[in-house]
């Protein structure tokens, strides 16, 4: 395969380009193996449930590696399924991977990326809501998930009034609905409580130890938040051109997605200033994966997209060695 086919072969309808996917993580894993470019330790931050949990450093890397595969795979079964574009596409699945590539979760597994693999669970269940069907059960269920998430990642608590808010752009609002967001949050909520009490252990919300030398990612961050805000300035052409004949489900969908975009950047933006750090932004990553596909659809922009990306995928290989 060449390069330049890249962005062609996983914008066209071929499932199998989904099986280069864990090949594409591979080579981010002996990089990193290679060159020690990320700090690994042989415990793990999962919120909640734990701050310094052993185990074998191998285990968390493989383990890393294969989420992050199946996190793409989640996110572009959401975006074909709901017919985000008029065909079926896997830039979701390859864009997720490459941009998850920055990210000290993309190599030592930690609560944070398994807070991902529930966020896309709960999109995915909000997702099936209908305007005219009951939907406490999605509703409960997306809840639970993202109760699920903010005991591996507390910070996500303030999914709760998003949760209410992002039912209400598809359903009128039902009072038992809202009570199942409650409900369904609060259930996973309780049970890491007595976990955390009974252990004993404390919540940290410093996710790497600063102690790394975190100076390179930094400048990791820099480099990349200029490369996918021009992907994206460059996606508001075609969202806002889809969005106008699409139906007003799509865009409902795409509302709430917002909203994740929104909780993404407040993040980010606090992880920066209090810990000095930029993993939380990885959250973008999620909602960012279902829009910036729209820049490559562009007639008038498309190619541009693309010599951005792959300037961003070079510079995901290449930094191990910067």
């Amino acid at each position: 395969m060449y390069l330049r086919d890249m962005v062609k072969l996983f914008l066209g309808n071929r499932t199998g380009v989904l099986l280069l996917l864990p090949f594409f993580m591979l080579g981010y894993f002996l990089l990193d193996q290679f060159t020690g470019y990320y700090p690994h330790n042989a415990e793990t931050n999962i919120g909640m449930w734990g701050v310094s949990i052993p185990l074998s450093s191998s285990f968390l890397e493989l383990s890393s590696a294969v989420l992050v595969v199946l996190n793409a795979l989640g996110i572009n079964m959401i975006y074909n399924t709901n017919e985000f574009f008029e065909r079926n596409s896997y830039m979701p699945s390859l864009l997720y991977v490459v941009m998850m590539s920055f990210y000290h979760a993309a190599y030592s597994i930690d609560g944070l990326l398994v807070a991902h693999s529930f966020v896309i669970a709960m999109i995915y269940q909000l997702f099936l809501l209908r305007q005219n069907e009951d939907g406490r059960r999605h509703v409960f269920n997306g809840a639970f998930l993202a109760g699920c998430a903010t005991t591996f990642h507390p910070p996500l608590i303030l999914l709760s009034p998003l949760m209410i808010i992002m039912v209400r752009r598809i359903r009128p609002f039902v009072f038992r609905e809202a009570l199942m967001v409650i409900v369904g949050m609060g259930i996973p909520l309780i049970y890491a409580g007595v976990f955390l009490w009974m252990s004993g252990s404390k919540i940290d919300l410093k996710l790497i130890d600063k102690a790394a030398d975190y100076t390179s990612k930094q400048t990791d961050f820099l480099i990349t938040a200029v490369l996918f805000t021009l992907l994206f300035l460059l996606s508001l052409v075609s969202i806002r051109a889809r969005m106008k004949t699409s139906s007003i489900r799509l865009k409902k969908l795409a509302s709430m997605l917002w909203w994740l975009v929104l909780l993404g950047a407040v993040f980010g933006v606090a992880d920066f200033f209090m810990f000095g750090q930029i993993e939380r932004f990885s959250f973008l990553m999620i909602p960012l994966s279902f829009f910036l596909p729209f820049s490559f659809t562009s007639q008038t922009f498309g190619g541009l997209a693309a010599f951005l990306f792959y300037i961003t995928f070079g510079y995901s290989c290449l930094k191990f060695f910067l």
